[in-house]
């Protein structure tokens, strides 16, 4: 191999400046000192700081005591970590130590937030819920199994007031709390319809709807298998 050629190599062999920017690492203190913390040898470190191209052992050591990325060191480039923010991922729905009735009707709670959970807002946005109108609360009783078990947590959307056929609403009835399915009737009543048909229908004449206070709809309840 003539002179021409090994210069022409040796010129070529470090196109994405690796040498410089180990230089920049070591400036300000000893090659040997750096080669002590990489653990290397420092007539090793000497002739990769001369230009010469490191073993990939050698570019692990090198990073990991400069504390630089491998890719960054061999190559100039940086790779974009993904960064994960939490409040852009999930939004933290407050739940509330209430029970809402399954049942014969259980007197509201402490209505201050107790607790919270996280849910996607992906999937917030699939479903077409805005967190702000979303609660937390507890069903007791056995009323709407099925569907809907003793103790387990349910998620009303509160800017649903308009009672609709088949859907399952929570409502306030004087200092009870019930969550029912609901069918409107002919006259322009409703029946407070239970899962369970072991519990018979409760109709609300029309001229007594007013005296119910529409909480929210059911949209989502957490099931222990």
């Amino acid at each position: 191999m003539s002179d021409d050629h090994s210069k022409e190599s040796q010129e070529t062999a470090d196109e994405t400046g690796f040498t410089e920017r180990l230089k920049g690492l070591v400036e300000g203190g000893s090659a040997r000192s750096f080669a002590q913390k990489a653990g290397m040898g420092d007539s090793t470190f000497r002739n990769i700081l001369n230009g010469a191209m490191p073993r990939l052992d050698s570019l692990l050591r090198i990073a990991k005591a400069a504390d630089v990325s491998v890719e960054w060191l061999a190559t100039g480039k940086e790779t974009q970590k993904p960064t994960f923010d939490f409040e852009d991922e999930f939004a933290l729905v407050p739940g509330y130590n209430i029970q809402v009735a399954a049942g014969d009707g259980r007197i509201a709670g402490e209505e201050s937030p107790s607790r919270e959970l996280a849910f996607r807002r992906k999937w917030l946005r699939f479903r077409g819920l805005n967190e702000n109108n979303l609660a937390l609360v507890f069903a007791k009783g056995d009323s709407m199994e099925p569907t809907i078990s003793d103790n387990e947590t349910v998620l009303i959307d509160t800017s649903e007031k308009k009672l609709k056929d088949g859907q399952i609403f929570v409502i306030r009835n004087g200092d009870h709390l019930l969550v029912k399915r609901i069918q409107t009737l002919w006259n322009d009543g409703v029946q407070l319809l239970s899962d369970n048909k072991e519990y018979p229908p409760q109709e609300i004449a029309s001229s007594d709807l007013e005296q119910l206070e529409v909480i929210g709809k059911v949209v989502w309840v957490g099931k222990d298998l």
